[in-house]
């Protein structure tokens, strides 16, 4: 995870602190249903039961996009987003990709990149809805906010497509304490349990700054899981720097609703948290939900 105004990572920042669908799902419009005219010597027929009313679609799932028009204010179309439960989806190579100094990446935390010439790229997600939203915009990014000057900084395209989502191989374990062993014993495992985005919590928020927000990562470039079990034992993973050091790492687990768990490392390094959902037959990294003092 990125913090504000720097590319270290959470694991990167942990480990020194340890040393030291949309467009198409449009609701029908719901006809009344006609009576049937009357058959003369025919027994009546038994009224048909009432039909089960329909399931109110998730907020994701309705056409999000139906609002949206060209040249209309980013921050109204951000904000319809993250009402229906979109969150950022941070791209860790922003701060790269924006040049030394720019300030996009702490300021609008969905940015991938923007040009010189005033035009960015901007990504959504909704992990429940399994869809993604890139939207294209153009104009001074610093104003995008700024009360009587929203429309300075204009939509002009978007784009929904689904999330990607590998196939997962069997599931190592159904008890969590040894999926979990397996989960951090390598890497190919921990990629394919982890969810295709990660709920993450970052500072940027507040007049400061040094509030947490909540952004998606990416699940194929998720780098904050710091934990590693070999040989019996849960250590830190190593890093450059470390010098083939082995550090201890102790691993509190705590179960949640529908067969969630909680994992965090009490005592060890404060701030590292990681939530595991149960999605089909196995478990997910959904969540990273602690920012790192």
């Amino acid at each position: 995870m990125t913090l504000k105004n720097t590319t270290l990572s959470k694991a990167g920042l942990a480990l020194l602190l340890a040393i030291a669908p949309i467009a198409g799902c449009k609701p029908a419009a719901q006809a009344g249903d006609a009576a049937a005219p009357a058959v003369a010597d025919a027994p009546a027929a038994a009224p048909a039961p009432a039909a089960a009313p329909a399931a109110a679609a998730p907020a994701a799932t309705v056409a999000i996009d139906a609002g949206f028009k060209e040249g209309m204010p980013y921050a109204t179309l951000r904000k319809q987003l993250i009402d229906t439960g979109w969150l950022p989806l941070r791209d860790p190579e922003c701060w790269k990709n924006a040049g030394p100094g720019s300030t996009v990446c702490s300021l609008l935390p969905e940015v991938e990149s923007c040009s010189g010439d005033g035009y960015c790229n901007m990504y959504f997600a909704n992990a429940e809805a399994g869809k993604r939203i890139e939207i294209g915009t153009y104009g001074p990014y610093e104003r995008w906010n700024e009360p009587g000057q929203e429309s300075a900084l204009a939509v002009k395209s978007w784009q929904v497509s689904a999330l990607d989502a590998q196939a997962a191989p069997a599931c190592p374990s159904q008890d969590f304490d040894a999926f979990l062993k397996a989960f951090a014993a390598n890497d190919q495992t921990e990629r394919a349990f982890t969810a295709p985005v990660v709920k993450v919590a970052e500072l940027g928020g507040g007049e400061d700054g040094d509030d947490a927000v909540m952004v998606y990562e990416e699940g194929a470039k998720y780098d904050a899981f710091v934990l590693r079990f070999r040989d019996g034992k849960w250590t830190l993973k190593p890093q450059p720097g470390m010098d083939g050091r082995v550090i201890p790492a102790n691993v509190a687990v705590k179960p949640e609703a529908n067969g969630a768990y909680y994992v965090t490392l009490p005592g060890n390094i404060e701030g590292i948290s990681y939530r595991f959902e149960r999605q089909g037959d196995c478990w997910r990294l959904t969540s990273d939900p602690e920012v790192v003092p």
